[in-house]
């Protein structure tokens, strides 16, 4: 099979490719698919919640998926011996809807202009806790094991 390529005149002489728009649409789909699809899942007087409907996977017993508070006010707090100001927060919080349990397995704190002020990195070990049903991880919990029949 013989494959052609129409090129055009671009700068100092070098020739451009020109993609047809078909193969351009082929090529920028998966980069739709990983949008992210923030949900509100709840809210405090602190802040609001959402959940990223795109970011939610199964894997046996246990649901992973990312997790944003959105604060009223700007929060400072002391992260690694420093203060910290910040305005979001974005996690990976993981569930397991049979034992009523979740973990938060990494948080970035975002700052005022959406910058990752401190992160927590990657906690695999982190310690598995019962679901307060009158919080906001209660109403996250409640709406991610709906999301994937498990509630």
């Amino acid at each position: 099979m013989t494959q052609t390529r129409t090129t055009v005149s671009g700068r100092r002489g070098q020739a451009r490719t020109r993609w047809p728009a078909w193969l351009l649409a082929i090529m920028l789909l998966p980069l739709a698919a990983m949008a992210e699809e923030w949900v509100e899942v709840g809210a405090d007087t602190e802040a609001k919640y959402y959940v990223d409907t795109t970011s939610i996977e199964t894997d046996g017993e246990t649901i992973r998926f990312r997790k944003r508070g959105i604060y009223t006010n700007p929060l400072t707090d002391n992260f690694s011996g420093r203060p910290v100001r910040f305005k979001e927060s974005i996690g990976t919080v993981e569930v397991d809807c049979g034992r009523h349990i979740n973990r938060v397995i990494s948080l970035d704190m975002l700052g005022m202009d959406g910058e990752v002020v401190w992160s927590s990195g990657m906690m695999p070990k982190r310690m598995w806790e019962e679901v307060n049903d009158n919080s906001h991880g209660g109403l996250t919990y409640a709406y991610v094991c709906r999301s994937v029949g498990r509630s």
